[in-house]
């Protein structure tokens, strides 16, 4: 159980609330400073990041909304790792018919719309990806941008110029890229989390060590009564 009430002391405790930090290391006055920053420090970025989670979710469903959509060569299938996360395979003949279009990617951005930043920038913008690739397989489209880059919708014309030359020649790299890209994306979440998870058990702990230190931690609804 911790042990002081008095603001400043040194905190003992073996409450089984306590996460990241160990309150027995920090006074009363240093808890509370720890909160504060964590918690400001924290929360912006923390803001950030669970604003991207819906945007993830609408990626999602807008790729699963593409399955059976737009025209097909259909035939044999290209073989994508259900790790990849589309609603269904590829036809190679699809793929092939993207990469075979001999287009630059600095004519694509060129003919392409200049709907951002980037694309003034010279960036390849999926949007100007698809305008450049007409009656082509929506699904085929996003597949092979994704393998290009892991935000989705910008890349580099540099890097996009040859990641299309080398598909073009092997599209086991194609498949490769792809997946590499998709398992980069899961393991930036999982990351993200890791950090978010850090965050609010330091700020929790902090907050117990620096405002009711004594609180033995089985009852929330006692908390008031161990408040200094």
């Amino acid at each position: 159980m911790l042990s002081t009430s008095r603001r400043g002391r040194r905190i003992t405790t073996s409450s089984p609330s306590q996460l990241n930090i160990s309150p027995e290391f920090m006074t009363v006055d240093s808890a509370r400073r720890l909160f504060f920053l964590w918690f400001f420090g924290g929360s912006g970025g923390g803001g950030i990041a669970i604003g991207q989670f819906p945007k993830m979710y609408e990626k999602f469903q807008d790729l699963q909304s593409l399955k059976g959509q737009g025209p097909t060569v259909g035939g044999e299938r290209i073989g994508l790792s259900p790790l990849c996360g589309y609603p269904e395979d590829l036809c190679v003949g699809d793929v092939q018919k993207i990469l075979s279009n001999k287009m630059s990617v600095e004519k694509m951005v060129e003919k392409g719309p200049k709907d951002s930043f980037w694309a003034e920038r010279g960036y390849l913008r999926y949007e100007s990806f698809v305008a450049a690739n007409k009656n082509c397989n929506p699904l085929a489209l996003r597949a092979i941008f994704d393998a290009m880059t892991t935000s989705g919708y910008t890349v580099s014309p540099i890097v996009a110029q040859e990641a299309l030359d080398t598909f073009r020649n092997d599209l086991g790299a194609f498949k490769n890229s792809l997946l590499f890209s998709k398992l980069q994306g899961y393991a930036s979440i999982v990351f993200l989390l890791f950090l978010l998870s850090i965050a609010g058990g330091t700020c929790l702990s902090s907050l117990q060590a620096g405002w009711f230190p004594d609180w033995p931690g089985d009852n929330l609804l006692t908390i008031p009564e161990y408040w200094i």
